[in-house]
């Protein structure tokens, strides 16, 4: 595609091109994104190429084939959620000079969490609806990578997740933990029976992991371990173990229910169990603003000890 009037200048209306382009990435494609947009198809279309046209690239591929982003097109999607999440950061930070809290919160939290009596965040989200009624809150469940990517592209503004490792990009404080233990379908050859293995037993088990950098990843490496299974989710992780072909860890509070319906056993150890500490952080640049540093606060108050 010949390069044209590329975006020297930025307008509202190329603003809103963006949007549609992102609407149409993250849904997979024009007609996916009719729904989302609610505008008709052929609409959506010329706005596409009025875009291709102003930046001087092909954005994605479309037809028989189906619809995938170019190379160019990953690289003008990463930028637009930047420069929208800096826009809407701004105008946050401006709301807050005219008193009251007004704007966006969007707030990703890995994943099951709500069972955890040690999580104080129901009560925060009380409060601080009480008093910033003016901000909209959006509440993400996300991995931990996908956590820090979203803070330090301005998607996220505040993120609750297990800590794993330090980083110079983001500030983050403790708020509470988990205990993790392994366990098991009764059905498990290991556990026929009301049997209970012992250490040795549980160490040629075939074992599921999480499939991303966790606690959980780092146990396994510190175990001298090797999954037989990656999950990508809690629940993903529940569906191996009951099929009775794996073991696995999971937060004792949320596996308490399968435990008392019968569909999983606890199985004691040493050695293979640990306890989980999860942060919330924020990046250190593009900085947070006034909304999400009152919530944070919020947060760090209801996890003190006697707090909340």
């Amino acid at each position: 595609m010949k390069p044209r009037a590329l975006l020297s200048n930025l307008a509202e209306a190329d603003l809103r091109l963006l949007r549609i382009f992102i609407a149409i990435a993250e849904s997979g494609g024009l007609a996916a994104a009719e729904l989302r947009l609610n505008i008709s198809r052929s609409v959506i279309s010329r706005h596409l190429k009025d875009l291709e046209t102003r930046l001087g690239v092909r954005l994605c591929e479309r037809g028989r084939s189906g619809f995938a982003l170019t190379e160019e097109g990953n690289t003008v999607l990463d930028a637009a959620r930047r420069l929208l999440a800096q826009i809407e950061g701004f105008r946050r930070e401006v709301a807050g000079l005219h008193g009251g809290m007004r704007g966006e919160l969007n707030l990703a939290v890995f994943d099951k969490f709500a069972t955890n009596p040690e999580c104080k965040l129901a009560e925060t989200v009380a409060d601080f609806a009480d008093e910033a009624p003016g901000v909209g809150l959006s509440v993400h469940v996300a991995s931990t990578s996908a956590i820090e990517k979203g803070l330090l592209e301005g998607t996220f503004q505040v993120g609750i997740h297990p800590f794993h490792r330090v980083s110079e990009s983001l500030l983050s404080w403790p708020l509470f933990s988990e205990q993790m233990w392994v366990y098991g379908a009764p059905a498990h050859a290991l556990l026929r029976g009301g049997a209970m293995p012992d250490e040795a037993a549980l160490r040629t088990a075939r074992f599921v992991g999480l499939g991303y950098h966790s606690p959980n990843m780092e146990h396994f490496w510190r175990l001298g371990l090797q999954p037989a299974a990656r999950a990508h989710e809690q629940e993903a992780s529940v569906l191996l173990i009951r099929s009775g072909r794996y073991l696995g860890f999971l937060p004792d509070h949320y596996a308490y229910a399968f435990e008392q319906a019968g569909a999983l056993r606890r199985i004691p150890s040493d050695t293979l169990q640990y306890r989980c500490d999860w942060v919330v952080s924020i990046a250190r640049s593009p900085a947070p603003g006034r909304i999400a540093r009152h919530f944070t606060s919020r947060l760090r108050e209801h996890h003190a000890p006697g707090g909340g």
